[in-house]
This record gives C-alpha cells, sequence and structure tokens, in this order.
C-alpha cells in the first residue's frame, strides 16, 4: 500500500502517535494492571482503530495485508470469545477476553499503518525511549534501595527487587526483553551517524542493567538467548565478529560484577533448586503439576478463559498452599484454558509466523547489505525484534507475562510491525479494499467498540469503587457504599460480593447489636458470591460460619464439607473445618485435619496450633 495524499500520511502519523502514547501510558501507569489507570492506553489503541477506518475510506489506494497469522489473530480471539460464553466464572473470562481484543487490535492497526519505515521508524525510537526510562528508574530504585513505586509501597515478596513502575519486577524484566535487543541492533545495524549508534548502545546496557536489577532469573536467562539470537544474525558478516566479541567480553565482565557486588543476585541463584525457600524455583514446579492435571480433565476445550485459578484449589498440592493467579508459564496456561483447540490455533499461528520471517529475512537484509557494509534501520528493526521476542518467548516459559498489558501491547505493536514485512518477500497476501470488504472491516471494527467500550469503562468504575473501599480507614458505611456501587456496575464480580459479606459476617462476630441482621446480610451477599463463582471453598467457609453463629449447625456443617472438598489443601479451610468437628465433639476426625493443616503451614499458623491443643487436652 502506498499513501498518496498529505492528509492520508497525517492519519498515518496520528496512529503511530497513538499506539506509542498506549504503550508509554501502560508502561508508566503500573504496567495497566489496573483498569481505572489502564482505561486511557487502552482508549488511544480503540482511537487508533478508527483513524485506519478513517483512512480506508479516504485513501483509494488502501489494501489490506492478510498473512496466515493474521488468520491465527482472528481465529484465536474468535474462539477465547466464543469459549467465554460457557465459562463457569463468565466475569474472569470476559476480563481476560478484553485484553486479548485489545491486543489483537493493536496487532492489526500497527500491522496495516507502520509498514512506512519514516512512521515505524520513530515509533520504534518512542518505544526505545519509553524502556530507557524504565530503566534508568529501576537502576535508581536500586541505587537507593528504595521499595517505592512511584506513590505506592512494593510489596514485600519482592524486596529488594526493582521494577520501576511494574509491580511484579518479573514484568519489567520482559518488558525490556522486548526492546534491549532493539537498541543494540540500531548501534550495530542502524543507519544513523556515529552519535546515534554510541547513543543506541547506551540504550540497549541501561536496558540490560534493568534487567539485571529486577533479579529475575527468567529474565536474565530471556536476555542472553536474545543476545545468542542477535549475535547469530551477525556472526554471518566478518566485520561484526571482533565488535561482537567485544561485546560479549564487556557483557560477562559486567554480570560477573553483579554477582559479585549483589548479595541478593547471588541469593536467587542458589535459592534456584533449594525447596522450603520463598525465591525457590521449584514453586513454579510446584504450580505446573497440577495444572498439567487440570489440563488432562480438559483435554481439547480447557478450562476456560480465565478459568485457571478460580479451578486450581481443587487440583492444589500441599506444597503449594496459595493462589499463584496464573500457571506462572504462558504455554502451559494457554492449554490448561483453551485446551488442544486453542493451543492449535496459536501452534498454527507460530508456525506462519516464523515461516513469514524465514522468507522475509533475505529481502530485508538484502536491501540493506548489497555493499556488505550498508547500515540499514529496516534491518536493525527486523533482527532486534526478532531477538526480542525470541527473548521474551523464553521468558514466558515462567511466568504470565502477556497477561500484563504493557507487555502485550508492546508485543502485539512489535508483532504487527515485524509482519508487515511480509510485503518485502510477497505481494501475494495483499488484498484490494473493494467496497464489500472494506464494510465488512468497518462493521467488524465497530461492532468490536460498541462491546469494549461499555466493558472498559465500567470496569474503570468498578475499580474506583473497589479502591476506595480498600483505602477507607474503618469498616463502616462508606466502604460497605462503596462495595455496593461496584457490585451494581459490575455484578457478575464474585469477589466483591465475597468482600462485602465476609466483612459483614466479621461485624455480626462482635455480636454487637443487630448482629443477626448483619449475619443474614452477609448469608446474601455470600451466596451471591458462590453462585458466581462455585468453585471458591473459602465463600462457603464464611457461608459456614455465618450459619454457626445464627445457630443452624447442620447447615453450617454441610458448608463446610463443601468448601473441604472445593479446597482440599487450603490451609484456612482445613481450620474452619476442625473448628466446626471440634465444637460438634468429632475429636477423631478433626485431628487429621489439623495435622494435614500444620504440615502445610508449620511457621505461622496458631489457629490449628490451638486446635491441635485442644484435642491434645481432649485425648483420653
Amino acid at each position: 500500500m502506498r499513501s498518496g495524499s498529505a492528509f492520508d500520511k497525517l492519519l498515518e502519523r496520528l496512529v503511530g502517535g497513538l499506539l506509542l502514547f498506549s504503550v508509554a501510558w501502560l508502561t508508566f501507569w503500573f504496567a495497566g494492571v489496573n483498569p481505572r489507570q489502564a482505561w486511557l492506553g487502552f482508549a488511544a489503541i480503540g482511537v487508533a482503530g478508527v483513524i485506519w477506518m478513517v483512512r480506508i475510506w479516504v485513501e483509494s489506494s488502501h489494501r489490506f495485508l492478510l498473512p496466515p497469522v493474521t488468520w491465527a489473530v482472528a481465529g484465536f480471539f474468535g474462539y477465547a470469545a466464543w469459549r467465554c460464553h460457557d465459562s463457569r466464572v463468565p466475569y474472569w473470562a470476559l476480563q481476560e477476553v478484553f485484553l486479548i481484543c485489545v491486543c489483537a487490535m493493536a496487532f492489526f492497526v500497527s500491522l496495516h499503518n507502520l509498514h512506512r519505515q519514516e512512521t515505524s521508524g520513530w515509533v520504534v525510537q518512542g518505544l526505545l525511549a519509553v524502556g530507557f526510562l524504565s530503566s534508568a528508574y529501576a537502576i535508581l530504585q536500586f541505587t537507593q534501595n528504595s521499595q517505592r513505586i512511584l506513590w505506592e509501597i512494593q510489596p514485600l515478596v519482592y524486596y529488594k527487587r526493582y521494577g520501576a513502575t511494574f509491580v511484579n519486577p518479573n514484568h519489567l524484566a520482559a518488558f525490556l526483553l522486548m526492546l534491549m535487543p532493539l537498541a543494540l541492533s540500531h548501534a550495530f545495524l542502524g543507519r544513523g551517524n556515529a552519535v546515534q549508534r554510541i547513543v543506541a548502545g547506551y540504550v540497549a546496557f541501561m536496558m540490560l542493567g534493568g534487567i539485571a536489577v529486577t533479579m529475575s532469573r527468567g529474565g536474565w536467562l530471556g536476555a542472553a538467548v536474545a543476545v545468542a539470537t542477535f549475535s547469530l544474525w551477525l556472526l554471518r558478516r566478518p566485520q561484526y565478529r571482533i565488535p561482537m566479541a567485544v561485546l560479549m567480553a564487556l557483557m560477562c565482565l559486567g554480570a560477573v560484577t553483579f554477582l559479585s557486588k549483589s548479595e541478593k543476585a547471588r541469593a536467587r541463584i542458589d535459592a534456584l533448586t533449594v525447596s522450603g525457600k520463598k525465591d525457590s524455583g521449584l514453586f513454579r514446579a510446584w504450580i505446573w503439576k497440577p495444572a498439567l492435571q487440570m489440563w488432562s480433565n480438559h483435554r481439547w476445550s480447557g478450562v476456560g478463559p480465565g478459568q485457571f485459578d478460580s479451578r486450581f484449589p481443587a487440583y492444589r498440592t500441599p506444597t503449594t498452599p496459595l493462589s499463584p493467579q496464573h500457571v506462572h508459564n504462558e504455554y502451559l496456561e494457554l492449554l490448561v484454558e483453551y485446551g488442544v483447540t486453542g493451543a492449535g490455533i496459536v501452534g498454527f499461528g507460530l508456525l506462519a509466523f516464523g515461516y513469514g520471517l524465514y522468507r522475509t529475512s533475505k529481502h530485508v537484509e538484502r536491501g540493506s547489505s548489497d555493499l556488505g557494509v550498508k547500515q540499514s534501520n529496516r534491518t536493525a528493526f527486523f533482527a532486534g525484534s526478532v531477538a526480542g521476542l525470541v527473548g521474551l518467548g523464553v521468558h514466558c516459559f515462567f511466568d504470565f507475562n502477556l497477561h500484563i498489558p504493557a507487555v502485550a501491547v508492546t508485543a502485539s505493536v512489535l508483532l504487527g510491525i515485524l509482519v508487515s514485512n511480509t510485503r518485502f518477500a510477497t505481494e501475494r497476501f495483499w488484498i484490494k479494499s473493494y467496497l464489500p470488504l472494506r464494510l465488512a472491516a468497518t462493521a467488524a471494527f465497530g461492532g468490536l467498540l460498541f462491546w469494549l467500550i461499555p466493558l472498559g469503562a465500567t470496569s474503570a468504575r468498578e475499580d474506583m469503587h473497589l479502591k476506595r473501599a480498600e483505602l477507607r480507614p474503618a469498616v463502616d458505611d462508606p466502604f460497605f457504599e462503596e462495595l455496593a456501587q461496584a457490585a451494581a456496575l459490575a455484578p457478575g464480580n464474585p469477589m466483591t460480593a465475597y468482600w462485602y459479606g465476609e466483612e459483614k459476617r466479621r461485624q455480626s462476630w462482635q455480636g454487637l447489636p443487630g448482629w443477626e441482621k448483619q449475619a443474614q446480610e452477609a448469608l446474601r451477599w455470600l451466596e451471591g458470591s458462590a453462585k458466581l463463582d462455585p468453585f471458591n471453598a473459602r465463600t462457603h467457609v464464611a457461608m459456614g460460619l455465618c450459619h454457626q453463629w445464627l445457630g443452624d449447625v447442620p447447615s453450617a456443617s454441610k458448608e463446610f464439607e463443601t468448601a473441604l472438598q472445593l479446597g482440599p489443601n487450603d490451609v484456612p479451610v482445613l481450620n474452619a473445618m476442625a473448628w466446626n468437628l471440634i465444637v460438634r465433639g468429632e475429636f477423631d476426625r478433626a485431628r487429621p485435619l489439623v495435622e494435614q493443616s500444620l504440615a502445610i503451614n508449620p511457621w505461622d499458623n496458631w489457629e490449628a496450633r490451638s486446635y491441635a491443643e485442644r484435642l491434645k487436652a481432649a485425648r483420653p
């Protein structure tokens, strides 16, 4: 496609600017994990898509580029949307499909609007600037031993790990993995002058420093693979062998120096295979085993989008007494939630993408090296983005990077620009924008926006009320009003109803006037939560406690039994069931539950210890 008019080129630049703004906004606002903060970044992608629709109508020469990888992207989104309808917890499925839709839009908009070297060039430079600033902030946190993320306090679990504006440092490592090889490739292959290439090299080393201070072992491995991938590209050219050898020597020296100076880095490596430590790498293996069991029970279609964490308690082993949220392996999570069918669609897309890269690589490089030494930003982008996506792919074996909006959107934009290079290899997949095709594209995009805009706006408003409730200094009437407003906006969220019901139950247990009314209100909310998420064992625990407090012992026992079936290795569930049995005088049934609870958590499990003492005293 050739952009003919000045107006069309202006629209193209607006699209590029909006996509860059989206990445920057999501990155600097806590990686976009909170809907109330991410909505503007998502909105920018939607506006960019609208401008693309304008372009296909005002520019007669517009064509659609639809290589096989685009079929896989559209097919996977369609499959995820279809699976969303029969998911047992629709709220989580909608959240997942929403992000998939946003990323698919970012991919198609990038593919069709950032194909010109001029536009894609400054967008890439902007992405490198975002990566540089993120790295600088992480290194500043490291040098000052700061546990603050902007105005928030970093979770204690990430103590002495630094993630800039990313709450989880692993995700900063993933973000920088995509961009660091791009900076490196522009230093070696870019068309800029000596100063520009030196600056690009400095940016690459800053990003390497940013990856280092995240203390992400998967990030370190991904960076090594990304640099190795880029090195293999360069080593085919004799003139780059000595510079690459110098680069490798500098990187090795930097790694040795960093490990010798950083106690935390050494501890992270030492704990890699040590059981019983917070930093143990075995943590992921403990999640993968029950995840594989979950997949084996739902082989073909999976448990549904976003359903892993809800289903996990029933598969949890004694070594994983926690809620992991994700599998911490994107490939395994794909199998678990989408089954062989969804994995097959993605696998086809990856094969098509790889074949497209193979076909394109010769044409991209030929234009940049006819004389063997000519520099090219086109070649620099191709080599750097491929190396970066390979590094990200390695890191995805150990974390849930593609569920983080900042990482997922950035990967989608880079992937779209990279796939657009197919035009250098063949004209086969270009399709003229005939009237029926333009009408279909406009209708499809308009339909997506019609669905996305209300859902995104509702999520942002819901998140705002939930945050207000969280920040309330006391559990008072305004606290419950905020939760009620959040529930009215998103009645499908089971956690809002659970939170409301559990706090009402706690109030009731104080025994103040009106406690019966509070317990009954708590039950209504908890029953609503159980209908929305039938797999949450702790909802049934709370319901059992309410029934017990109201004197309905049979109903309480039934709820505790249900909770134990749903979460057989969940410490609070085991403790609640043991308490119920002790109250009923069934000491022999309570003892193995208390022993199991203490075996899972022998450290701060004071509740189970107190039950053990009571059982010891009751032993004849």
